[in-house]
């Protein structure tokens, strides 16, 4: 898994949420299964092409949720 690319960060992202699934005991899996779920919304917002004032919105309320 040498040089990634933004492409591989969506499909690893969207790959990780089904895996680590109840591995963790049950008061830290949704906390990880959710931050996973933020990493992959923002990074699709992220890498829209044109943006509106909704998405813009959605991307600062996503960005402000990871920290």
């Amino acid at each position: 898994m040498k040089k990634l690319a933004a492409r591989d960060y969506q499909n690893l992202l969207q790959c990780a949420i089904p895996v680590f699934n109840r591995v963790f005991p049950q008061l830290y899996n949704k906390m990880v299964v959710t931050l996973f779920y933020q990493f992959a919304t923002w990074h699709a917002l992220a890498k829209l092409q044109i943006h509106t004032d909704s998405t813009l919105a959605l991307l600062d309320d996503t960005k402000k949720i990871l920290g």
